[in-house]
């Protein structure tokens, strides 16, 4: 009974590997607002979209760690800089996975530019070190693009394409290829609202939706809500003195319980944090 609940523990894990694997946006702020986050145009955008990246003014670096499935033994974190240059913005980010028997390490190096004022573009090649139980390591490499267009004035449009050719990633299980539109509407400078679709090619359509509102000067409040799995997300972010960045965010993870049977436990509050300095 222990090991056919260790096998489908397994089959749920990879179902929700989009959410919380290492494919997926690994930013606090993101988390805060259910990951509806293809149109962030800041250093988060180094987890989610690099075409928003072609935005940043200064070098930032951006640090960031998840409870996964609620159990000590997993890990979910990372981190990353991105530096502006004469010709656009470059970026490296690094991102630990670690839950039930399955690791995996991603080393990014991103680009992101502006084509017009108006169009940005961005890409990420990926180094990808995996290990699922006692298989030998496999690595490969594989890529993910973007753009994001300013639609209007307080409409930007995000596009995301994470793995366009599909790869194995260890024997019998396919890297997913994941493709995610969505954009932010700024009403005034203090509301932020977000809206995403996501597309794992294996399974159906996930709708994210978040808003963010600055409750006091640099002090930003996060709410966000999924349909698959659903999820209500929250979330806060502060800046100090224009330089340090200090998030943290949690949703309610529902799913199976299985400590019964001595193996993993995935259901409660799934707590994030994260931390960023931006230079002068």
């Amino acid at each position: 009974m222990q090991k056919l609940s260790f096998l489908f523990l397994l089959l749920f894990n990879f179902s929700l590997f989009a959410q919380n694997g290492p494919i997926n946006p690994l930013s606090t702020r993101s988390h805060g607002i259910a990951n509806a986050s293809v149109a962030f145009n800041d250093i988060n955008s180094l987890f989610n979209n690099q075409a928003g990246l072609a935005n940043l003014k200064t070098t930032s670096i951006l640090i960031s760690a998840q409870e996964t499935f609620k159990n000590p033994n997993s890990d979910n974190l990372g981190g990353g800089f991105a530096v502006p240059i004469s010709t656009g913005t470059i970026g490296f980010n690094f991102h630990y996975f670690e839950a039930v028997e399955f690791e995996q390490v991603k080393i990014g190096i991103a680009y992101a530019r502006k084509l017009t004022d108006l169009l940005s573009i961005g890409a990420q090649f990926d180094l990808l070190i995996s290990q699922f139980s006692l298989q030998k390591k496999s690595n490969l490499f594989t890529f993910e693009i973007g753009l994001q267009y300013q639609v209007m004035e307080k409409v930007l449009l995000g596009i995301h394409l994470y793995n366009p050719t599909k790869l194995e990633i260890i024997q019998d299980e396919a890297l997913p290829t994941i493709f995610r539109i969505g954009g932010t509407y700024t009403p005034y400078k203090k509301l932020l609202v977000h809206g995403e679709l996501e597309k794992d090619f294996d399974f159906p359509f996930v709708f994210k939706t978040g808003i963010e509102f600055e409750l006091a000067t640099d002090l930003w409040f996060r709410l966000g809500y999924q349909n698959r799995p659903t999820n209500i997300n929250f979330g806060l972010g502060y800046l100090f003195n224009n330089r340090f960045r200090f998030d943290v965010a949690a949703y309610y993870q529902q799913g199976l319980d299985l400590r019964s049977s001595g193996t993993l436990a995935i259901a409660g509050f799934v707590p994030s944090f994260g931390i960023g300095y931006q230079f002068n």
